[in-house]
């Protein structure tokens, strides 16, 4: 017959097993955070020897002065910060360095193969890690990788980033375009998570691919949708259908021009008009050329201008005359620039008098409009 454990004994025993069991996990814990931080070093070694291997170099090396914004241990150029997690990217490094420290570096180092890069983008271990410098690794990977125009062997050697969703999606789309990512493939991802910058990437529609060039039309009407990336979608539909889109393109491009807040995207539909180029889509980019805000706009469509035509249109050369006349609304550069801009006067005026140089010795010019240039570029 059992006998009746005292209830002294067994608080005794109870409180006796909880000062075990508590010193047991003491003892666990002890054991186990040398060898945590153990193999946190040993990671932090191997991220930082991937790093080096790929060209980049760590901020807190650099011996010559740069650019922090009031961040200290950060590096900025032209406003933006261009380190990742304190590593210069492997091309921004050398401008950084001295010939003795790139030479000592071995800077810059040697492309490696496509498998190496595709072996580096180990997602899984930074989803469940989240290191700052395996995103490092995954950042620079991605960069080579489209500097050197490598052949995507398989694109979901890279989607499986995009598909991570770690902050580097459209590093991915960068890497793949033109080499691998197609306009279905850029739908199903846009139907699966939404992304608007998945816009910027489609493609043309080619024969057969009705499904993907409904797609396209659907987006046309979707207000939601900005018009800078609806200017993208109409854009590829155009280069598919010309003649079928060509009226609907242009009305849509006069319409959002003057409206559109990104200057890189009015310059592109600047781009596009002085392609089509019949007197509606130069009245429109005209416009564009006495009044845009931003002087690289204006610059551009005259670049864009000699580029598609190798002459200046007669409609051009009287803007030109306009904005040297001071009729042309005020403009200022985004970008740095070398010139000194008078206190008077518009900040194309340095520009002026090279591009109507170059107007008045295009051929079949009108006499009258050659006196003009004459006397605009005597006032200049």
């Amino acid at each position: 017959m059992l006998k009746r454990i005292s209830p002294v004994l067994a608080l005794v025993c109870g409180l006796t097993g909880i000062c075990l069991d508590s010193v047991a996990a003491e003892v666990r814990k002890q054991e186990s955070a040398p060898q945590t931080l153990t193999e946190l070093k040993a990671r932090t070694q191997e991220y930082e020897a991937i790093l080096y291997k790929l060209g980049a170099f760590p901020v807190r090396r650099l011996t010559k002065p740069y650019k922090n914004n009031g961040h200290p241990g950060e590096v900025y150029f032209m406003g933006s910060r261009i380190d990742v997690h304190g590593w210069l990217p492997p091309l921004r490094a050398i401008d950084y360095l001295s010939l003795a420290e790139r030479k000592a570096n071995q800077l810059p180092r040697e492309r490696l193969s496509y498998e190496r890069y595709v072996a580096l983008l180990d997602v899984k271990t930074y989803q469940q890690t989240r290191d700052p410098l395996l995103f490092a690794v995954l950042r620079f990977t991605l960069d080579e990788m489209r500097r050197y125009q490598l052949e995507i062997k398989e694109p979901e050697d890279l989607l499986k980033v995009y598909h991570a969703r770690i902050g580097l999606e459209e590093a991915v789309l960068k890497v793949l375009e033109g080499r691998g990512l197609t306009g279905p493939m850029v739908a199903d991802l846009y139907r699966q998570y939404g992304d608007p910058v998945l816009l910027r990437y489609v493609t043309p529609p080619a024969k057969g691919q009705q499904e993907y060039r409904v797609f396209l039309e659907q987006l046309l009407t979707d207000q939601r949708i900005e018009a800078a990336l609806r200017f993208v979608v109409y854009t590829q539909l155009y280069q598919a259908g010309p003649q079928k889109h060509l009226a609907g393109y242009k009305a849509f491009i006069a319409e959002q021009i003057e409206q559109l807040p990104n200057w890189h995207d009015r310059k592109s539909m600047n781009t596009a008009l002085s392609a089509i180029g019949d007197a509606e889509s130069i009245e429109i980019m005209n416009r564009s050329l006495l009044n845009d805000p931003v002087a690289e706009v204006r610059e551009w469509i005259l670049v864009v201008e000699w580029l598609d035509r190798k002459r200046v249109h007669p409609a051009v050369i009287d803007t030109l005359l306009l904005i040297a006349e001071g009729k042309g609304k005020p403009c200022r550069h985004v970008l740095p620039t070398c010139f000194k801009i008078p206190e008077q006067g518009t900040e194309l005026r340095p520009f002026l008098y090279d591009w109507l140089d170059w107007a008045r010795d295009q051929p079949n010019l009108a006499q009258e409009t050659r006196q003009k240039i004459e006397r605009a570029v005597q006032a200049l």
